[in-house]
C-alpha cells in the first residue's frame, strides 16, 4: 500500500470496535486542523454531517470510529475541491493536531525533560500515545546513530495521519534535519513503519 483511500479508511472503520478510544483532545484537534484546512464553515458542515452532537471533553474518550468518519469526509472534501488529493489530506490533519497538541503545557513539558536527542524524543512521542488512545501496538527502534524505525500494529488512524504527525514532530526537534518515510505498510493501513533518518 503507498497511498491511503477512502477504501482502506472505510475497513478501518469497519474494524475498529466500541472499546477502540480516543482522547476528546485529540478530536478537538482534529476539528481545529480540519477548520484551518476547509474553513470554519465547512468544518462545521463536516463536524455536523459526521459526530453527534456532543461537545468533546478534552481527558474524556470516544470511540475512534466517529473521528475516522470526520477525518475521511473532509479528506473526500478537500480531494473532490481540487486542494489536497485523499492521503495529502490526511497527512495534513495528521501535521495540524501534532502542531495544536505540542503546544500544550503537558507535551511542551515533556520535550523540555526529554531535551533534544532525536532518538529520546521519537521514542517518548511513540509511547506517549497512549494518553491519547486506547487501541493499538506501538514499538521504536533505533537502528544506529542516526535512523529509527517506528512500527505500529492495529493503528487506526492509518499511515498518511500518522507521517504527517512524525514530519511534525521531527521538524520540532530543534539542532537536526530528520527525514521521515513511510515504510512497508499492509493494507488496510493499520499495520506499518515509518523510518527516520538523520
Amino acid at each position: 500500500m503507498d497511498a491511503d483511500t477512502r477504501e482502506a479508511m472505510a475497513r478501518r472503520i469497519e474494524q475498529s470496535t466500541p472499546e477502540d478510544l480516543v482522547s476528546g483532545l485529540f478530536c478537538e484537534n482534529a476539528y481545529l486542523s480540519i477548520r484551518e484546512m476547509l474553513g470554519r464553515d465547512v468544518a462545521d458542515s463536516v463536524r455536523a454531517a459526521t459526530w453527534p452532537l456532543r461537545p468533546w471533553a478534552s481527558f474524556q474518550r470516544y470511540p475512534v470510529a466517529e473521528l475516522l468518519r470526520m477525518m475521511d469526509f473532509a479528506a473526500d472534501l478537500a480531494d473532490k475541491q481540487g486542494l489536497l488529493t485523499y492521503p495529502q489530506a490526511l497527512e495534513e490533519i495528521g501535521g495540524w493536531v501534532t502542531r495544536i497538541t505540542q503546544g500544550t503545557p503537558f507535551s511542551r513539558a515533556a520535550h523540555l525533560a526529554v531535551g533534544n536527542d532525536p532518538h529520546e524524543r521519537l521514542a517518548v512521542s511513540q509511547a506517549s500515545a497512549r494518553v491519547l488512545v486506547t487501541y493499538g501496538e506501538r514499538k521504536y527502534e533505533r537502528e544506529g546513530p542516526t535512523h529509527a524505525r517506528l512500527i505500529w500494529k492495529r493503528e487506526l488512524m492509518g499511515p498518511s495521519f500518522l507521517l504527517g504527525a512524525y514530519t511534525v514532530i521531527a521538524q520540532n526537534i530543534s539542532g537536526v534535519h530528520i527525514t521521515v518515510t513511510l515504510g512497508p505498510c499492509l493494507e488496510p493501513g493499520m499495520n506499518f513503519q515509518l523510518h527516520c533518518s538523520w
